[in-house]
């Protein structure tokens, strides 16, 4: 009877670490920011005195901003800009100057420039 349970509770224990192992990565902010999760992909708005910077990974993968486009979308009490986003180091995109007030709504939109697949999510900026 004893050596049934630890079989088992051995055999518990190794369906559940697949699930475990399932689980992605952090949803903690690498540089500053706000995070937000779309499906497998992690978006990082970081804000600065020079601008607005936003970091994206994908299935835990970096992706190379080189081969997207960013666009942001900014809704500011009743006032929305379109901001284009530029490609800077590895997975980072930049809008130089852009300051994005307290309260706005920010839609994000990066395009692969390869598969054409779209990615995006919206930030409510504190």
């Amino acid at each position: 009877m004893k050596r049934a349970l630890t079989i088992l509770a051995g055999l518990s224990l190794a369906c559940a670490l697949p699930a475990s192992a399932l689980a992605h990565g952090s949803t903690k902010p690498q540089h500053g920011g706000v995070v937000q999760m779309n499906g497998e992909t992690l978006f990082e708005l970081v804000r600065a005195p020079a601008g607005v910077s936003l970091y994206v990974i994908d299935e835990d993968e970096p992706v190379v901003a080189s081969g997207m486009t960013a666009r942001l979308s900014v809704t500011a009490g009743d006032k929305r800009q379109d901001v284009a986003m530029v490609p800077g180091k590895g997975n980072q995109f930049v809008a130089k100057g852009l300051t994005l007030p307290a309260g706005a709504s920010v839609g994000v939109q990066v395009i692969n420039q390869t598969t054409k697949a779209r990615y995006g999510t919206t930030f409510t900026i504190e």
